[in-house]
């Protein structure tokens, strides 16, 4: 399992409620009101460093694109 950081912890479970509730994912703005974080490009590093981990991923330019990953337990 990957070890994340308290904040990396708050960021994923964010997007996780965030696409419960409204069935698509949140934009970077979105999730940074959600944790209380008013600087964009400091969530979109959180958001790159769970990318390098392999836990979430986007397609490049497209909005609302953000997904987790799944991993299936081995």
């Amino acid at each position: 399992m990957h070890k994340l950081t308290p904040r990396q912890q708050i960021i994923l479970e964010a997007i996780k409620l965030f696409v419960a509730k409204h069935h698509y994912s949140p934009t970077v703005r979105e999730i940074g009101d959600i944790v209380g974080s008013t600087s964009s490009i400091t969530v979109a590093g959180y958001l790159e460093r769970l990318k390098k981990k392999g836990l979430v991923t986007w397609e490049e330019g497209r909005p609302r694109s953000l997904k987790i990953i799944v991993k299936e337990p081995a």
